[in-house]
């Protein structure tokens, strides 16, 4: 079917997308032919309904069979190809409204529409106080194509207004950012795709979610070795709701792509940031670094700057993303490679004469090391344990169809290097 799709696309001139249904998902498709679809396709992936292409051929002879890419051709101007838009370039999305602008994922998308270069895109970025620092930030980027729109989450009217003559919206539902005013709960983001769906200038919402922890550990098997786990009580709640929202955006008459962000690189300078320790004896300065034992578990990284551009490109073909789920990720990284990473940027550039520093790893339980964090970063450590035990969760991010977005996006390593001397970044390893 990857092939079909390539066809399509080099006929077309269109990106065209290979998205994988069980028979049950296809027949319950909004089409009067979904139930006829599915069951062929269930017979198809019956062994026992297995063609013979050489068979075939000597029963046609001297006739030859048909290859798919000469019946493509010779139908390309079917109208059933103009009713799905290969035919035909659908309509521009050139108005956005993003919802939580003033939050990590708000911040970094109403960045990647501005600078996409692709089409000039008009921002209308939500936000509660119009005069906080936030909003004025954001309005400073691009004044005459950034419109800051109050939005109450609580009302749906308000909701409706703040998509009122946009053509997309963007809605994160982000985890990471603790309990601040840009973060949308269940409820709020049940409003907010209540609106966009009664709109009538919305065609395309694309929405930030994450895993359903609770339905993973019922359907998905644990990798080889790895235990089926059991969440504490609301552990994963937090990250529950935003899959149930995303959920609920599938029950609506609405075309959404679903995105799935894994760990921000930006947060492990904060969850491994060192501590300077003088020995008394010596007197000589040391980093520790303390990190959680089982260090060489891979977990998915990727800047939280480089879900703007994707997001972009996402509203660039929006037809082709349309109801698809895209994990994005550009490495899976393990916890020491981040660690080594970090002391040669960092630690190894301190180093002079007369100032020796050295760097060393304490590994400590994953328990001790979450609760060592303060609260903010005590979430995320419980996401990150999550995101670096369950192979089930990693098999849903692609770092092929990240660089089908992304095909600038950098590994961990290169994008250290990049942004190794950014203040915040240093603050963060308690450096000047």
């Amino acid at each position: 079917m990857e092939e079909v799709a390539d066809e399509f696309s080099d006929l077309f001139g269109k990106d065209v997308l290979y998205n994988p249904l069980t028979p049950k998902e296809m027949a319950q498709l909004p089409i009067p032919a979904a139930g006829c679809m599915a069951q062929m396709c269930q017979f198809l992936g019956d062994p026992r309904s297995a063609h013979d292409i050489e068979g075939t051929a000597s029963v046609m002879f001297p006739r030859k069979p048909q290859l798919f890419r000469d019946w493509l051709l010779i139908n390309s101007d079917n109208k059933a190809f103009e009713e799905v838009g290969l035919s035909i370039d659908p309509k521009e999305l050139t108005t956005v409204t993003v919802f939580g602008a003033s939050g990590l994922q708000g911040t970094s998308v109403v960045k990647g529409l501005l600078t996409d270069t692709r089409k000039h895109y008009q921002v209308r970025a939500t936000t509660r106080h119009l005069d906080g620092a936030h909003a004025q930030v954001l309005l400073a980027m691009d004044p005459e194509r950034v419109t800051l729109v109050q939005a109450d989450f609580e009302s749906v009217e308000s909701c409706a207004a703040a998509v009122d003559g946009a053509d997309g919206a963007f809605l994160a539902t982000d985890f990471f950012e603790g309990a601040s005013e840009h973060v949308v709960d269940e409820h709020h983001a049940r409003n907010i795709i209540d609106a966009c769906e009664a709109s009538h200038t919305v065609r395309h919402v694309v929405f930030s979610t994450m895993e359903y922890i609770e339905e993973i550990n019922k359907k998905l098997v644990p990798d080889e070795g790895e235990e089926r786990r059991e969440e504490k009580a609301g552990e994963s709640d937090r990250i529950d709701i935003r899959a149930r929202a995303a959920a609920y955006a599938r029950t609506k008459k609405l075309s959404c792509t679903f995105v799935l962000m894994p760990c921000y690189s930006e947060m492990f300078y904060k969850l491994l940031m060192p501590q300077l320790v003088v020995d008394e004896g010596t007197g000589e300065e040391r980093a520790i670094m303390t990190v959680p034992t089982k260090g060489d578990t891979k977990v998915m990284c990727m800047s939280v700057d480089d879900l703007g551009p994707a997001v972009a490109s996402i509203f660039d073909s929006y037809q082709v993303y349309a109801g698809h789920e895209i994990g994005l990720v550009t490495e899976f990284v393990s916890v020491k490679e981040m660690t080594d990473i970090l002391a040669d940027a960092y630690i190894a550039q301190t180093k002079g004469e007369g100032d020796e520093k050295s760097v060393e790893m304490k590994e400590i339980p994953m328990e001790r090391w979450i609760e060592q964090k303060d609260t903010y970063m005590k979430d995320f450590g419980e996401m990150f344990k999550y995101l670096s035990h369950s192979g089930a969760v990693r098999k849903r991010h692609s770092v092929a169809k990240t660089m089908k977005l992304l095909p600038e996006t950098k590994p961990f390593k290169k994008w250290v290097e990049q942004n190794k001397d950014k203040t915040q970044f240093r603050q963060s390893l308690g450096l000047r």
